[in-house]
């Protein structure tokens, strides 16, 4: 087949749908080109600048493979139709492709032999799952400062040091940054879900071409015996709360791991934990994901094969709800009493177990 050279026309067609394509890519939300910033007055700068050290691995690590799908897209729609709008028109499938698997076919691209092509993704969702971990762990640290500080100020005018009209100030100031920190952490959550999106595909097919490998994951995560021991216990990983003893049962809350809940007296299903959460639901976890509180948490990296790929992504998933409950929590927080002089002092979040890779 022979092509001939575009146009500049044409070529100015493609170009700019490969830079539109890059740019969506590689900001989306309010602060993907760096409008989260850091003001030297912020009680919590600290804290908020340790959650902006997230933002360019999440917000520019995985545009490659749609902007790679872009390009590919409009040169095969300018092979076609010669023209401007079949460039176009090509460039926009082609940055579907690639956004939908544009991350698994640059692995595959690098990695011809199966196993190695196993080990790669399997390590990519590993730092992926840590990286979460951290802005879970960021964000907390945020949301507590936060409420912290404007406790401080509540109490500055319960105390009169301060007067009605600088303390108003104050907490409107404080929340005004909290909602921006809330923002950054939902875009963050955006592009981790999108990321997900990838991960999980790339899982799908390395679970396909091991076609035991996913019943091997469910054995791996079969519910074992009981922790020893009563009274609090606390998650050794990111788990779902069920309504029932089943893992078929509705799902009712989420722990994240470190989290701690107290045994319910009574009879449970084999291998099922019944408890109580900070909040005063009831449900149920698998033993297996439970252990003593204030002991030590196990190994938590599976194997690195194709089922090891398979329990990553499943635990990518859950690390990725518990930040989405964080933000609900957090956006509740700004929406109630907690940055008002008539709110009652708010309370601040338990401190956040470092999380580990389920």
């Amino acid at each position: 087949m022979t092509f001939r050279l575009a146009s500049p026309r044409i070529a100015a067609a493609l170009l700019t749908s490969f830079v539109a394509l890059t740019g969506c890519a590689g900001s989306a939300g309010p602060f993907g080109g760096g409008g989260y910033t850091v003001a030297a007055d912020d009680t919590c700068a600290a804290q908020r600048q340790a959650l902006k050290a997230y933002q360019d691995y999440f917000f520019s690590s995985m545009i490659q493979g749609a902007a790679i799908g872009a390009v590919g897209g409009g040169l095969m729609g300018l092979a076609i139709g010669g023209n401007a709008q079949s460039a176009a028109i090509g460039a926009g499938v082609g940055a579907l492709a690639g956004g939908a698997t544009g991350y698994f076919a640059a692995k595959q691209k690098a990695n011809n032999d199966p196993v190695a092509l196993t080990s790669s993704v399997y390590d990519d969702v590993n730092r992926e799952n840590g990286q979460i971990d951290g802005v879970s762990a960021a964000f907390r640290a945020v949301r507590t400062c936060r409420l912290q500080a404007a406790d401080a100020v509540k109490a500055d005018y319960a105390a009169k040091r301060t007067t009605r009209e600088d303390a108003q100030a104050k907490l409107q100031r404080i929340k005004q940054l909290f909602l921006e920190d809330v923002q950054f952490a939902q875009g963050l959550g955006s592009k981790m879900a999108e990321r997900g999106t990838e991960y999980q595909t790339a899982s799908d097919k390395i679970v396909q071409m091991n076609p035991g490998a996913q019943q091997q994951a469910q054995q791996r995560q079969a519910p074992s015996a009981a922790p020893s021991g009563a009274g609090m216990l606390e998650a050794n990983e990111a788990v779902r709360v069920r309504e029932q003893g089943d893992a078929n049962a509705r799902q009712i809350a989420t722990l994240s791991p470190g989290e701690r809940v107290s045994v319910v007296a009574g009879a449970a299903p084999a291998d099922w934990t019944h408890v109580q959460l900070p909040d005063g639901k009831t449900g149920y976890v698998a033993s297996r994901l439970l252990r003593p509180a204030g002991t030590a948490a196990p190994a938590a990296r599976p194997p690195v094969d194709a089922a090891g790929v398979a329990q990553l992504t499943e635990s990518n998933q859950l690390k990725r709800k518990g930040l989405d409950d964080q933000v609900a929590a957090a956006k509740d927080d700004a929406n109630g009493s907690a940055f008002e002089l008539s709110g009652s002092i708010s309370r601040v979040p338990p401190a956040l177990v470092p999380l580990g890779a389920a």
